[in-house]
């Protein structure tokens, strides 16, 4: 029986993905862990590994189709033998434009041009190889970007790209819908047209409708009621989101509604960390290449306080059941120019502070320049945020569906602590708050998990190892 191969889930806040390419064709053998297909979504692009090795029976998402999470894709005959796969065309050369199917021979050069690559263009197209390609070079698109194209009707070839070689980029499209809209409100503005009222019937003809209706006229169907059309008004801006933060959106809601959060704060006192930091930041820096800040203790904490509370590293299923998760595998918040990303240090316990320090670095570099993978989105167990680099003093974070908590940590602040014997001194201070999913948790178990990470992180003195 083939085994489906379903569409990843790339990013917690991502609901579906498009088909970027198909990097194999139907009949062809496919090894375990080759990549498959490129997969896009609104946050990163990335090559879909097989899950298993056989032939790739059938396709059955096309090229540029969008479908939501675990959609099935393809299917995979596990046990197939390879000598049934369809025969080899001979291999092109590298100016050969490879055969189409039907499909795509109706399709407009402009549908095509981020695919060509791996399915060409139609025989008898009337133009060269090299005239063709320079052609679709030019009008170049990425599928997201395509795809809110035909949303909104756009001829692409009425916008100017700003992209290299007069690409059209995602904010081209939103640029010209924003102008587009503007221009109709100017021409309203401009125009007082009133609609001509019908004439009104008399009234016994009214009564007359009223009472003998005609049993031969069928009821008209409910008409659903339009979607409201927002209009910014002389000294407003209208924003259309981006699709990452409608993704975003969608998914903050979801969590809001399928969680019952509650949240708990605790003051922790990170002076001997900071002491620490003021002292030995930069050589560390010097020394190893990556910078170390409070983040890496935060995390070593976490883990101390997951092996304590490990219903904290669980989630809870459909069908009211709770898996806890053995493996500690920490999202990590990242703030990037398109919005918020959540990528996944796996088996956070098991490194130092200082390991932990260089996986941190690696991975907020990766998701900044856009060159996260499929497995650095998948597979987190629990998130720590840092809007405190932001200079934040208390925030209550979303819970990152479906993990039971979400823990924020806050910018460090000097301010006068009472300490022993009542004596007053000037501390460094920090608040950790977690939002917590009360279906899983009550106060005590969430209470518990804080004390716990605030002792490790108060157990460091002025001599730590992060080796």
């Amino acid at each position: 029986m083939p085994t489906p191969v379903k569409m990843p889930r790339l990013g917690e806040s991502v609901a579906e993905g498009t088909i970027g390419s198909w990097l194999k064709n139907e009949g062809d053998w496919v090894e375990k862990d080759e990549s498959l297909a490129e997969i896009i979504t609104d946050k990163i692009n990335a090559e879909l590994p097989s899950p298993i090795a056989g032939r790739l029976a059938k396709i059955l998402v096309k090229v540029d189709e969008t479908v939501p999470v675990g959609a099935d894709i393809a299917l995979i005959e596990e046990n197939a033998d390879v000598s049934v796969s369809p025969p080899d065309q001979a291999a092109p050369g590298p100016d050969a434009a490879p055969v189409k199917n039907l499909e795509q021979a109706a399709t407009p050069v402009i549908e095509q041009r981020d695919t060509s690559a791996d399915n060409g263009s139609g025989e008898g197209a009337g133009t060269t190889s090299s005239q063709r390609r320079d052609e679709e070079e030019r009008q170049r698109i990425s599928p997201l970007a395509r795809r809110l194209a035909r949303e909104h009707d756009i001829d692409l070839n009425q916008i100017a790209g700003t992209g290299a070689g007069g690409r059209v980029r995602k904010e081209d499209i939103i640029a010209y819908v924003e102008q587009r809209r503007a221009a109709p409100a100017a021409v309203s503005a401009a125009s007082s047209y009133t609609a001509p009222q019908a004439a009104p019937q008399p009234a016994a003809a009214v009564a007359e409708q009223s009472i003998a209706p005609s049993p031969a006229a069928p009821t008209p169907a409910p008409q659903p009621a339009a979607a409201p059309t927002t209009t910014a008004g002389a000294d407003e801006e209208l924003v259309t989101p981006s699709r990452m933060r409608l993704a975003i959106a969608e998914h903050m809601v979801r969590s809001k509604r399928t969680s019952p959060h509650a949240t708990t704060v605790v003051e922790v006192d990170m002076t001997n960390i900071a002491k620490w930091l003021e002292k030995n930041k930069e050589d560390f820096k010097r020394r190893e290449g990556y910078s170390i800040s409070y983040v890496p203790f935060v995390m070593k904490a976490v883990c101390e306080g997951i092996r304590k509370f490990p219903m904290i590293n669980s989630s809870w299923t459909e069908d009211n059941k709770i898996i806890i998760k053995k493996r500690i595998n920490i999202g990590m918040a990242v703030a990037t120019d398109e919005g918020l990303v959540v990528p996944t240090l796996y088996d956070t316990d098991q490194y130092t502070i200082a390991g932990l320090a260089k996986q941190i670095s690696a991975i907020a570099q990766r998701a900044r320049t856009n060159k996260l993978t499929l497995q650095d989105m998948q597979n987190s167990t629990f998130v720590v945020n840092n809007p405190g680099t932001f200079g934040t003093i208390i925030s209550v974070p979303i819970i990152n569906q479906p993990h039971a908590g979400i823990l924020s940590m806050d910018s460090v602040v000097k301010r006068p602590v009472v300490i022993e014997d009542d004596a007053i001194a000037v501390r460094s201070m920090m608040y950790l708050c977690l939002s917590f999913d009360h279906r899983i948790l009550d106060g005590a178990g969430a209470g518990g998990f804080l004390q716990a990470v605030r002792t490790k992180l108060q157990s460091y003195d002025k001599e730590i190892d992060v080796y």
